[in-house]
């Protein structure tokens, strides 16, 4: 290894140990610690709440807004990458809303949790510019603020795996933090991981045979330390995977090619969650992003930014699309919507195997519809 190399990857394990000790910061209440390692000129930029400069102060103020709302809140880091001064990291939150805010709704005393994917920027040493990526309507439908999504609806055959599942493989509830059926699979995902002794994160996949259950698939990692990525796998090559799923699959509108970029058994978390899941497989990508293009027939990502380590890749990015089709009950308008997010990819031999996705959808929400999706930010 060169000097300069080792020199980079020292800067790089430095910015990992300093964005963790900023998380735990959060997490401990120590703000002390928070104003050390964030610098005097920092900015974050959230979905809602725009573009702040905060420094320090501010980014307490903001922190120490929500622990008010939500006393026991607190941040498992599951997946945290370094490249280059930039750092991403796999971030849900887990926390009751019991508390009273000036400017926030009642508290409901019901759970607080919802996934981010944030993208830091260093400047010698401390954080500079925070990207938040999270979708605050589920944050706004936990604190009863907006309607409550529809229960999923499982198939015939869902229901089956389901009940197969249980009679069989078990759904003790200290062993799987979720457990979500498809019309040829189950995917089990554990164990909970809003128990702070959780130290990895495991995914298995049943395929049922006659009702006997047949494991297809296995996937673990060390979550606690965080989970940096693979360093046997090169990460620019993870990230033209990831660069061809967004010019080819995403722009291109082109579903055929997800059988070549994708594992068979790809995962994929809407909201960002490290044990929920909505899609599974191609088809299930599929039917994601013909939802989206249903909505906004040319929609495309005009604008990314990537953080890339080993096998984990996580994408900025910025969208846009005209409405001609309904979007969550609400009918198109002709107009073009922009929206921004952050997504985290992992690879499985050089293939996507998940995509943890957030996306601004109360931005969405208010360019159909100015009356829907105002409202401050809490995070």
């Amino acid at each position: 290894m060169s000097r300069s190399t080792a020199t980079a990857t020292g800067v790089q394990e430095a910015n990992r140990a300093t964005a963790v000790r900023f998380i735990h910061g959060f997490n401990d209440d120590d703000w002390d610690t928070v104003r050390e390692v964030v610098a005097p000129g920092f900015v974050f930029h959230h979905p809602v709440g725009g573009t702040v400069e905060a420094g320090p102060d501010g980014m307490v103020s903001t922190w120490a807004g929500f622990k008010v709302l939500s006393p026991d809140s607190w941040h498992p880091i599951p997946v945290l990458i370094a490249d280059g001064n930039h750092v991403a990291v796999l971030l849900p939150t887990y926390g009751t809303f019991t508390g009273h805010g000036e400017h926030a709704p009642p508290p409901t005393g019901g759970r607080l949790d919802y996934g981010m994917v944030n993208v830091v920027r260093f400047e010698d040493g401390q954080l500079a510019e925070m990207w938040f990526g999270m979708d605050s309507l589920v944050e706004m439908q936990q604190m009863g603020v907006a309607p409550a999504p529809p229960p999923r609806q499982l198939s015939p055959a869902a229901e089956a795996n389901l009940a197969a599942f249980k009679a069989t493989v078990g759904a003790d509830r200290n062993e799987f933090d979720n457990v979500v059926a498809f019309d040829d699979v189950v995917v089990a995902m554990g164990p909970p991981q809003a128990d702070k002794s959780a130290a990895s994160r495991r995914v298995d996949i049943y395929r049922f045979d006659n009702g006997s259950p047949v494991r297809v698939y296995q996937h673990a990692l060390v979550t606690d330390p965080p989970y940096g990525g693979d360093p046997a796998v090169d990460g620019e090559a993870s990230r033209a995977v990831v660069e061809r799923w967004i010019d080819d699959v995403i722009n291109g509108h082109d579903a055929s090619q997800i059988d070549e970029l994708a594992t068979p058994h790809l995962l994929i978390h809407p909201t960002a969650m490290p044990c929920e899941a909505t899609y599974h497989g191609t088809r299930g990508a599929g039917a994601w992003l013909e939802e989206q293009w249903n909505a906004f027939d040319d929609l495309a990502v005009v604008d990314y930014d990537s953080v890339a380590r080993g096998d984990i890749v996580a994408v900025r990015w910025t969208a846009r699309g005209t409405s001609h089709g309904d979007f969550m009950g609400l009918p198109p308008t002709g107009e073009t919507i922009q929206f921004t997010g952050v997504s985290m990819y992992r690879l499985d031999a050089g293939r996507v195997a998940e995509i943890w996705d957030t996306r601004n959808t109360l931005g969405i929400l208010h360019q159909l519809n100015p009356e829907l999706g105002v409202g401050g930010h809490h995070h």
